[in-house]
């Protein structure tokens, strides 16, 4: 049976998961952790919430799936341990790097590889498998025609329920390039959730072109189950117990072949973008794009009666639902939201009745998006232990307990004598009263025998202590016992180990290295341009035409070339990448699975930026797996780059914000024109290119709406020149600093360190 794994933000989260029936629960702790907004867990008090959920048997993995930076290593890896050593069953990570630097120096650890690393073919499972990774939590873009396969090489978990970021796998910049909030460091501003136009034959009309619906796989998990799928994923660790319960009670129920229908409404009713999404399993589904709404919508229980207009707008709702006070709602008309009421009291012949602002129609449907009754029904619920007893008291001796659980049986023995009553002797009846009671701990308490031989003599206090060591004991034994991991060097923290080795490409130069990716190096500005690598990114990976034409211009000018490899790769995909390499003498890969696929071909691997070298321990792995360079992420600053020699930095040009798993027409390719290049334009006016490539599919990618001119230190430096004018790449080839290169732009952003888009 695969494991129903839910997420807790907060105490009461947690109890919920754990009551309402999950196998295993995640959480953040308050440093590393990829959701920062929640109220998360602290190292001091993560032993108690482990030892819980381990007598209920049930397991707790720790999230420190954030970037790590070079000042942060050591309380990384500190954190690691502590977390494991308060009992954590696995640690789930985002950097594939320190993964396997943790696994060197503490085999013991579980890991399971973030699905913000993207695996999502097999050659990403290979990688994770290779460097110490027990799980991959693959992409939520992965097709289930290709799980079976990952599936085979290392144990996978999938998410089943919850909200979808819009960018590839979560590897998102566009927080962190949008107002200096970095989601791939736990602080995510959702971008995505705003509205914008899109110019599809004309500007179309402000919506949420990149909001996407909630994922609810339902019994799709079945399917999943014969893919090889190992972990049914709940994603929610910023959404209420409430949500959480319900979520994990409807999966359980959909396993355990129960009732579901009851189960599903009160899911819809603790969190729902108004549409349910089946994601990417079969390719993209139509109902994918919430472009109407943003929010939780709720269930509809009802629809609007009539209308009472006077100092307050009174709705009569025709409903069979019947409300608690305190109950909130939304109105909606044709999926968009008009506004919301709560509700104070007062039904009619029809319903119930409620304060609605004055937009209001009959015929509005009423949405309840607060459910009183079902917050409390969740925090009511109990998983208990069940636990047999069997007590021994005879005259003259010590008494004895034998407790019965269904991991184990534990004997104990108490440390007074019975004496012989001198007047009331201890009554079966007294015993099971007072084994009775549990302690606050989860035990379902039943009785095999009691048994009382002669007449013994205990005085009750110290019976009691005996009842309240016998079940301290149990619940530790059920909690399980681990041996404390002891400090041990993880990663040599110091600026000379991360800039030191790498071969002849990254030792000791300092000559100004050059490389730029484009779509198309066939213009005049190349005849003459200072470059050393050309990196080409095919508008189409099957016009072999194009390739092999790029391949004549780069061999007459003596360039490196690298085939880009997106990080969204699937494997459809390879067909045609296989079919390219040979015009190439490597792989520009923006995945980790680039590493191990270049392995299998035996070609040079460009680490591009997609891969986040965040730090020295990273740069080192990536040289020790083969990398040929390292372009380190775009999410660091200059004085953060300036310490790492050796590797690339992203000094300039169009930041790729976003790699988009889905079409954002809705796959409506009859009506598409198939441009190369489109506008998302914001509210605020910004407009972000949306450039289009073809594989086995149409793909998306978004990038910034304004240019980087960025501060860069050491000799290598790489631009990314697809969205520019000619004009743009000519001044960043040929300007002598930084200063000359944004007066020739005048419209720029200089980065994360400038926390700003523009």
């Amino acid at each position: 049976m695969s494991e129903i794994l839910a997420p807790a933000g907060d105490r009461e989260a947690f109890f919920a998961a754990l009551h309402s029936g999950a196998d295993a629960v995640y959480l953040g702790l308050t440093d590393f952790s990829a959701r920062k907004a929640a109220s998360n867990f602290s190292l001091e008090n993560l032993n108690e919430y482990t030892a819980y959920a381990h007598m209920l048997g049930a397991k707790v993995y720790v999230a420190l799936n954030t970037l790590i930076k070079q000042g942060e290593l050591s309380a990384f890896f500190e954190s690691a341990r502590a977390a494991w050593n308060a009992g954590a069953d696995a640690l789930i990570l985002q950097d594939v790097f320190l993964g396997g630097m943790l696994k060197r120096a503490y085999p013991e650890m579980v890991l399971h590889l973030s699905t913000q690393a993207g695996v999502c073919n097999v050659y990403g499972a290979r990688l994770a498998k290779r460097l110490g990774f027990d799980r991959a939590i693959l992409a939520r873009e992965t097709p289930l025609k290709d799980m079976a396969a990952i599936s085979s090489v290392i144990e996978t978990e999938v998410f089943v329920q919850g909200a979808l970021c819009t960018c590839f796998s979560g590897q998102c910049e566009f927080s962190a390039y949008a107002g200096g909030n970095s989601g791939n460091r736990g602080r995510c501003k959702q971008p995505c959730r705003k509205k914008y136009r899109l110019d599809r034959r004309g500007f179309e009309e402000y919506s949420y072109k990149l909001s996407l619906s909630d994922l609810s796989m339902g019994k799709e998990v079945v399917a999943l189950q014969r893919a090889g799928v190992s972990s049914f994923k709940i994603e929610g660790r910023l959404r209420s117990a409430a949500y959480v319960g319900s979520a994990v009670d409807y999966y359980r129920r959909l396993l355990y072949g129960e009732e579901s229908e009851g189960a599903f409404s009160d899911l819809k009713r603790a969190f729902n973008r108004g549409n349910y999404t089946k994601g990417y399993l079969y390719g993209q589904d139509r109902d994918l794009i919430s472009s109407d709404v943003q929010g939780h919508v709720g269930e509809c229980v009802g629809r609007i009666a009539r209308i009472r207009r006077g100092k307050t707008v009174l709705a009569s709702v025709r409903s069979d639902f019947h409300p608690e006070k305190g109950d909130g709602f939304k109105i909606l008309r044709d999926g968009r939201e008009i506004g919301g009421a709560q509700y104070s009291g007062g039904a009619d012949a029809v319903g119930f009745t409620l304060s609605v602002p004055p937009a209001c129609r009959e015929g509005d449907e009423v949405c309840l998006t607060s459910d009183n009754s079902l917050a409390r029904r969740v925090a009511e619920r109990r998983r208990l232990v069940p636990v047999r007893v069997r007590v021994f008291a005879e005259e003259g001796e010590r008494p004895r307990a034998v407790v019965q659980t269904p991991r184990g049986k534990f004997e104990f023995t108490a440390d007074f004598v019975a004496e012989r009553a001198l007047s009331r002797a201890l009554t079966e009846e007294e015993i099971k009263e007072c084994f009775s009671k549990t302690d606050l701990y989860p035990f379902e308490i039943s009785f095999d025998e009691i048994a009382v031989h002669g007449r013994p003599f205990a005085v009750r206090s110290m019976l009691n202590a005996f009842r309240r060591e016998a079940y301290a004991q149990t619940a530790r034994r059920l909690s399980g016992v681990r041996n404390p991991l002891a400090q041990r060097e993880v990663f040599a923290n110091t600026d000379a180990d991360a800039g030191s080795s790498g071969g002849a490409e990254n030792a000791g130069e300092v000559s100004v290295r050059t490389a730029v990716i484009d779509s198309d190096f066939s213009s005049e500005l190349y005849r003459t341009a200072k470059i050393d690598c050309a990196v080409f990114a095919p508008k189409d990976y099957k016009d072999i035409g194009k390739i092999r034409v790029f391949s004549e211009i780069a061999d007459k000018n003596g360039w490196k070339k690298y085939l880009y490899l997106p990080a969204y790769t699937l494997a459809d995909d390879f067909a045609a990448i296989g079919a390219c390499l040979p015009f190439f003498d490597g792989v520009y890969g923006e995945g980790v699975f680039a590493l191990e696929y270049c392995r299998e071909k035996g070609v040079p691997c460009f680490a591009g930026t997609g891969m986040n070298a965040f730090n020295g321990a990273d740069l080192l792995s990536l040289r020790r797996e083969g990398a040929s360079a390292v372009c380190l992420s775009e999410e660091l600053s200059f004085s953060e780059t300036k310490n790492l020699a050796g590797a690339y930095v992203f000094a300039g040009g169009s930041v790729r914000l976003m790699d988009l798993g889905h079409c954002p027409f809705g796959r409506s390719c009859a009506s598409c024109d198939r441009r190369a290049r489109y506008t998302l334009t914001d509210e605020k006016g910004r407009a972000f290119p949306l450039v289009r490539y073809e594989n086995s599919v149409c793909r998306f990618q978004v990038f910034n709406c304004a240019p980087l001119a960025a501060e860069y230190a050491g000799g290598r430096r790489l631009f990314d020149f697809r969205t520019l004018t000619e004009k743009q790449k000519a001044a960043y080839l040929s300007a002598k600093d930084v200063k000359e290169l944004k007066a020739a732009l005048g419209t720029y952003t200089a980065g994360v360190s400038a926390t700003g888009v523009l």
